[in-house]
């Protein structure tokens, strides 16, 4: 199976947390929290059409300007998710520079607050000097952004202050039997890359048929009905990947978290502490990792990767690891 999502990471889990996905075979990608992301490539931060920020404090927030710094010249828009209070992180951030010279730049900065059951949205364009101007605000139901690949889901949590939890769940693959293409006289081509577009669009998963039965799809001039093309498509679950970081460790984050990561293919997960310190880690509010490890397993995680933790472990982190994988796998 052709996978959709690459995932990079911070493979050091004392530096500042940050998940990256490339969206293979397409030009963008996803950046979950902007901490020590300077390890990656600037080719690779050009592609980020979207971060999702879990709150921001310091170690989760300290790369925003080096984003910003690459893409202040692009064309593509840069949309910005995060909890109550990001908006006005955004628009302090941007005021700490001089920008009277930047009016025919085209970067426009989008910025979705989460804030009790709403999102509120403010726009930052460099051809208005990133002047904050304020738009309508909806109700949150969960959704934070949806195209026909895939959709990202938040959950507020607390940390003391209000964070979010992401989700990442891919609608579905789409592979190609060559057998079947074969069959029906066609080959392998750019157009595939259409097709499976235009498959996403009008089919449901739930019932395996097709929306509407009249779609009609151009191959080397000659029509097809979507139809016609359904038995070269191999169409099973996608991918679901969950990104939790700093998380006061209560029961009613437990159960609310446990719901929203469930059957999650790769849990990103903080296990700060050890159980050994779980008052320490009642007091600053980060679950330990036996809590992340628990976590994972009773909400049928498959892969559980562990990514941020206490400098007070430098010299024994494999402790966190162990007492993690051994949560998991009771």
């Amino acid at each position: 199976m052709r996978q959709t999502f690459h995932a990079t990471y911070t493979l050091n889990p004392f530096d500042d947390p940050f998940l990256f996905i490339r969206i293979l075979r397409e030009r963008k990608a996803l950046l979950f929290d902007v901490g020590h992301i300077s390890s990656l490539e600037p080719g690779n931060l050009l592609k980020v059409t979207d971060v999702f920020v879990t709150h921001t404090h310091i170690d989760h927030f300290i790369g925003f300007d080096m984003i910003l710094r690459l893409v202040l010249r692009r064309e593509m828009p840069l949309r910005i998710y995060g909890p109550e209070g990001i908006i006005g992180c955004i628009e302090g951030k941007l005021n700490g520079y001089t920008w009277n010279l930047i009016r025919d730049y085209p970067l426009k900065i989008e910025v979705f607050e989460i804030k009790n059951s709403n999102i509120y949205h403010s726009s930052f364009h460099a051809e208005n000097q990133f002047k904050r101007a304020d738009n309508e605000s909806w109700e949150f139901k969960g959704v934070l952004y949806k195209d026909t690949l895939y959709t990202v889901r938040g959950l507020q949590l607390t940390h003391q202050i209000p964070v979010l939890a992401f989700s990442l769940l891919e609608d579905y693959h789409i592979n190609i039997n060559k057998e079947k293409l074969s069959e029906i006289g066609l080959s392998v081509g750019p157009w595939l890359s259409d097709f499976k577009r235009s498959l996403r669009i009008n089919y449901d998963m739930e019932s395996g048929s097709l929306l509407q039965d009249d779609v009609t799809f151009e191959v080397k001039g000659r029509l097809y009905s979507l139809a016609q093309l359904l038995p070269i498509a191999i169409i099973t679950k996608g991918q679901k990947i969950s990104y939790v970081m700093d998380v006061s460790p209560t029961e009613e984050n437990f159960e609310r978290l446990k719901e929203f990561i469930r059957d999650s293919d790769y849990l990103f997960c903080e296990g700060y502490f050890l159980e050994r310190d779980r008052q320490r880690a009642i007091e600053r509010h980060h679950l330990t990792a036996a809590d992340a490890g628990r976590l994972a397993r009773e909400a049928g995680v498959k892969n559980l990767i562990l990514i941020h933790f206490s400098p007070k472990y430098i010299n024994c982190p494999q402790d966190l690891y162990d007492e993690a994988m051994k949560e998991f796998k009771k």
